[in-house]
């Protein structure tokens, strides 16, 4: 069998025929090993200081698929993938109870449904990772990251998904992404897995793995980790003799609702709690204020609103950014847009984005969702939940003297190539801008993943960072991921944070070629798989 295929060597080619003599693992044992690797990766996103788990996730998951069938490696890949994403995304239970009143058992299971359909992700990648180890077992620790990767980013889900983005525990591991964004991130923790695996089951062997070719993975982590030490001293030593801008956050803390709630007993659309709030960071030296996404606050729709916010931002001379709901006549339909809008010192209009990622369900029905004898259960679930909103077409920029704000909303963190493509090449000088409003998923761990999810953008870019949160937790971070000020989550309050920031840096290889590492991931999957057909069909010859 070596004879024909160059990638599989003569000794991996007799053990893994032996290997698949031995009678297959019990499903109830292989199962478990499979469970084990599940929870394994979503610890990291309930406690990040346990982000070695993520790393070491795959073993078990690897030892369960051993002289497992093709069908029996796509459920042990569905499963792992199931108990990942529940554990990661428990609080879409809080969601629905949320969204709709219902009984925390009928949200259990419509969360349920959920995190089955999106175990599949996983499930596929292991069905293809089990066909390429079939004839090329020696390249596991390339074949198997790539087709767990490839999967997951083509799999359509509600956003992307990373493993990197529960890795604000260990900045240096993430100080890569700035080459090949977090999915290179993802390639080269599943790519650790791999080895270590093959690690314990080689212990006594050693030199096997010595003589073998995952030793070139050994090197990739090597180059990969003094690439990001390097780097992180090159940034903290730029950031350390940048000036900084004092930034105020404010962080209302409203509750969740469907309906447009009138304005808090003392205050008026004119002058909402936010405003009184801004006062306070004004007197406390603020430069720029920022609100989170939040309640509606009549800005687009009522001149008194926009009158009197203009008169207030001029009496403070310091520029205000904030979201609200906007309604435009466009070809004689009234469509609904996510817009956030900067209101420069002299209380003037400094122009507005409008959200571009919008999110499934929320803002928008996918189109098969559309179809007739389905939509009307979608509708019944979510109700007056569904906006249909309008997308925006470009990307944001807001300009404050030597200060560029790139401003996106709530979900499009989860957007890499998006964020990226609005820093874009012309990077310096730009800050990333995230307002959102989490209070939907109650005082669960999704505030907080939201805003590692942010803290990895800021560093795929080399940007300094700022994601306001309606129920915080709020936070500023430089561009190598480190917090500068945070506020305490599920609480009204305000921050004041001195910002480091440099109107001549900003920047990086993912920045301006976002989409680089995925294609060149597809591709060599594509390749991967070629290589294995060719390999069995000479085989039958």
């Amino acid at each position: 069998m070596s004879r024909f295929n160059p990638l599989l060597s003569r000794r991996d080619s007799f053990s893994l025929l032996a290997a698949d003599a031995k009678p297959q693992r019990s499903f109830w044992s292989a199962g478990m090993l499979a469970v084990a690797s599940g929870i394994l990766w979503f610890v990291p996103w309930l406690a990040p200081a346990l982000f070695v788990t993520a790393w070491l996730a795959p073993v078990p998951l690897l030892f369960a698929l051993q002289r497992a069938t093709a069908w029996r490696a796509f459920l042990l890949g569905w499963l792992a993938g199931t108990v990942c994403f529940a554990g990661a995304s428990y609080w879409m239970i809080d969601f629905a109870i949320n969204l709709r009143g219902i009984s925390w058992l009928t949200s259990l299971l419509l969360a349920s449904m959920f995190w089955i359909y999106a175990g599949l992700a996983l499930a596929f990648g292991c069905l293809l990772a089990h066909y390429l180890r079939r004839t090329m077992s020696s390249w596991q620790f390339v074949s198997f990251p790539l087709a767990v990767v490839v999967s997951m980013s083509l799999f359509p889900l509600l956003f992307e998904t990373r493993f990197a983005e529960a890795q604000t525990g260990f900045l240096l591991a993430l100080q890569g992404v700035d080459l090949v964004g977090a999915q290179g991130l993802d390639f080269l923790m599943l790519m650790f897995g791999v080895l270590a695996f093959q690690l314990l089951r080689w212990w006594r062997d050693a030199a096997r793995w010595l003589r073998h070719p995952s030793m070139l993975g050994w090197g990739l982590l090597v180059v990969w980790f003094a690439y990001a030490g390097s780097s992180w001293l090159y940034w903290e030593r730029e950031i350390a003799q940048w000036s900084t801008k004092r930034v105020g956050l404010v962080q209302p803390n409203d509750a969740p609702t469907v309906e447009v709630p009138p304005p808090p007993e003392g205050f008026t659309r004119e002058f909402p709690p936010e405003m009184q709030a801004s006062q306070r960071l004004v007197d406390a030296g603020a430069e720029l204020i920022i609100w989170p996404e939040a309640r509606y606050k009549g800005y687009f729709e009522m001149f008194s609103v926009r009158q009197a916010y203009a008169e207030q931002v001029a009496k403070w001379g310091v520029p205000l950014v904030f979201h609200d709901a906007e309604s435009q006549w466009i070809r004689g339909e009234q469509v609904g847009f996510n817009t956030v809008t900067l209101l420069d010192a002299a209380g003037h209009s400094g122009g507005h984005y409008r959200k571009m990622e919008r999110m499934p369900f929320g803002e928008y029905l996918p189109a098969f969702f559309s179809l007739p004898g389905i939509d009307w259960l979608t509708r019944r679930f979510l109700g007056e939940f569904l906006r249909p909103l309008g997308a925006g077409q470009h990307h944001g920029v807001f300009f404050l003297d030597d200060l560029l704000l790139v401003p996106k909303i709530c979900y499009e963190t989860a957007f890499p190539a998006s964020i990226a493509a609005a820093i874009g090449d012309d990077a310096a000088g730009k800050v990333l801008l995230f307002v959102s409003q989490d209070n939907w998923f109650g005082e669960t761990r999704q505030p907080f993943q939201h805003r590692d999810m942010s803290i990895v953008r800021g560093i795929e870019n080399r940007v300094p960072m700022i994601h306001a949160i309606n129920n915080g937790p709020s936070v500023v971070a430089t561009p190598t991921g480190r917090v500068v000020a945070s506020t305490r989550a599920f609480s009204r309050t305000e921050l004041v944070a001195d910002m480091p920031f440099s109107p001549e840096a900003g920047g990086s290889f993912f920045s301006r070629y976002p989409q680089l590492f995925a294609w060149f991931s597809q591709g060599l999957l594509a390749l991967l798989v070629l290589l294995a057909v060719v390999g069995r069909w000479r085989q039958r010859r």
